[in-house]
């Protein structure tokens, strides 16, 4: 069940980014996953900390800096190179709770 809310929440996200990129905005920075994750490890401290799959099979993720104050969101398609598709600062995280009866 929450595997399932985490990708409901990731699916939310990655359309709400889609839909408030402007237009004429660079292209995403592509390249291989491993050389992402290191660039934005060493660069701002960010790893991991959530993962979905998309409905293409894609993986998209989403990194944060241990404080918070920087955070990125990295797709990496099927057939091979990950995009950084949102970058931002300030990160917090929202304890989210369900109203009604337990499932």
């Amino acid at each position: 069940m929450k595997m399932l809310r985490v990708g409901v929440l990731l699916a939310l996200l990655l359309g709400a980014v889609m839909l408030t990129t402007p237009a004429g905005a660079a292209p995403p920075v592509c390249g291989d996953r491993s050389t992402v994750l290191k660039s934005l490890s060493t660069k701002y401290s960010e790893q991991p900390v959530a993962a979905g799959v998309a409905s293409n099979g894609g993986v998209i993720e989403i990194l944060k800096g241990p404080d918070g104050k920087t955070w990125s969101i990295l797709f990496t398609y099927p057939d091979g190179p990950s995009c950084l598709i949102a970058t931002g600062e300030a990160w917090q995280e929202i304890a989210y709770t369900l109203n009604g009866p337990k499932a």
